[in-house]
């Protein structure tokens, strides 16, 4: 089992408020990329893609208009 650091409460808010800062600097940084990701320019698919379905074949049916 694990050994635990024991110390005063001053001493664990201290580090409980320097995680919770860490934590938000996590989820800003988590964010700035998901909206990166979502700028990432799109692409056409050129290929023609099959898949067999429970209804037979199905081609996929994406269509793009400029």
């Amino acid at each position: 089992m694990p050994k635990h650091k024991v110390g005063t409460e001053e001493e664990w808010r201290a580090a409980r408020n320097a995680l919770h800062e860490r934590e938000q600097e996590l989820g800003n940084l988590d964010e700035e990329l998901a909206k990166q990701r979502q700028e990432l320019p799109w692409v056409p698919v050129e290929k023609e893609y099959t898949f067999d379905t429970e209804e037979g074949r199905r081609r996929m049916g994406w269509q793009f208009s400029p």
